[in-house]
């Protein structure tokens, strides 16, 4: 089966349209989900009709995707288990994938069925954390927890966190202020009256609200929907390497660059590990334990570094693009880079 330019099996071509298809889902559910929160006031105010204000949501939210810098999806996958990063073509990486997808997509149809306005970047998080708890507890050798990053996940819950609160202070001093400019106005009445369903607000009001939801459904789109950016990419990068794993479109220039950085970086880590190397396997293995325990270095971490960079330049070496490589060879190229 050829897919995007690369050859799989027919089972894994299977498995790649389905991962695909779910990832998807994911962001079709996620878009109905949250659409609600950037349309809800200019519907109720018949400052625009329902279709015209959906139409119009998804629109920024698009142009908010395509004009993201891809740091929430960058987040994302700095969350994911090592295991499903480095792994993600393999039937472990497949069980984590489609069961994180699943799990969040029947929580936010659940959730939209019974009109509960919850967060779809709390449940994908979740999903997450509970794939890689449980890679920990299935896998032997393995200690308990030791799946999530947990640096990473106290920087995201922070946000998480934070963010109602920013939201509620900055929403309870807008209504104040806008409370102290009507009744000045006139008797502020009408900030406690029902939208009158045969008339639209003023003009100006109703800019400003149409304003808002543009503003909200642009930031949903730079924001949540890079979530399922991340997973797509991940999922293209572990099942199609040939074509995904590496650009492609580099030219001779920025490999040879890439080379020179890591002969640069290969100087500085050397004094790091004071001379000290060890089987590359071994330094592959060790980087990706490191990975899962919050950080913690010991005397083998820099000889663990030093050793896969120095397998990377070695294998760069008498080539002048990515287009040289084969198809294993790019999927471990991009592994050793992903772990140092």
């Amino acid at each position: 089966m050829n897919l995007f330019g690369d050859t799989l099996t027919f089972s894994n071509g299977t498995f790649l349209i389905l991962a695909l298809a779910l990832a998807l889902l994911f962001e079709c559910v996620n878009g109905f989900h949250d659409t609600a929160n950037a349309v809800a006031t200019v519907i109720y105010t018949h400052s625009l009709r329902p279709w015209i204000a959906v139409i119009w949501s998804g629109i920024w939210n698009l142009i908010g995707v395509l004009t993201s810098s891809g740091a929430v999806a960058f987040s994302i996958v700095a969350l994911l288990p090592v295991e499903l990063v480095l792994n993600v073509g393999s039937a472990a990486g497949f069980s984590m994938v489609f069961s994180l997808l699943i799990s969040a997509i029947i929580w936010n149809l659940g959730t939209w069925y019974l009109g509960l306005p919850t967060s779809s970047s709390h449940t994908l998080i979740g999903s997450i954390m509970g794939v890689g708890l449980a890679n920990s507890l299935m896998t032997p050798g393995h200690v308990f927890g030791e799946g999530v990053n947990w640096g990473k996940t106290q920087e995201v819950f922070s946000s998480l966190l934070l963010s109602p609160v920013v939201g509620f202070v900055c929403s309870a001093l807008l209504l104040l202020l806008a409370r102290a400019f009507f009744i000045r106005q006139k008797n502020g009445k009408e900030l406690f009256v029902p939208a009158d369903k045969k008339k639209t607000p003023p003009w100006w009001i109703r800019s400003l609200l149409v304003l808002t939801c543009t503003g909200v459904s642009f930031a949903h789109g730079s924001n949540d929907g890079q979530k399922g950016m991340g997973l797509i990419v991940l999922i293209l990068v572990g099942m199609l390497p040939g074509t995904f794993a590496l650009n492609l479109g580099a030219d001779t220039n920025s490999f040879q660059q890439l080379i020179q950085n890591a002969k640069d970086a290969g100087q500085i880590l050397d004094r790091k590990s004071g001379g000290k190397s060890m089987p590359v396997q071994d330094g592959r293995d060790h980087l990706s334990d490191f990975l899962k325990t919050n950080g913690r270095s010991d005397e083998r971490t820099w000889p663990a570094i030093a050793t896969v960079n120095h397998e990377l330049i070695q294998g760069m070496q008498g080539k002048s693009t990515f287009k040289d490589f084969s198809k294993d060879d790019r999927s471990k190229l991009r592994s050793d880079i992903y772990l140092i």
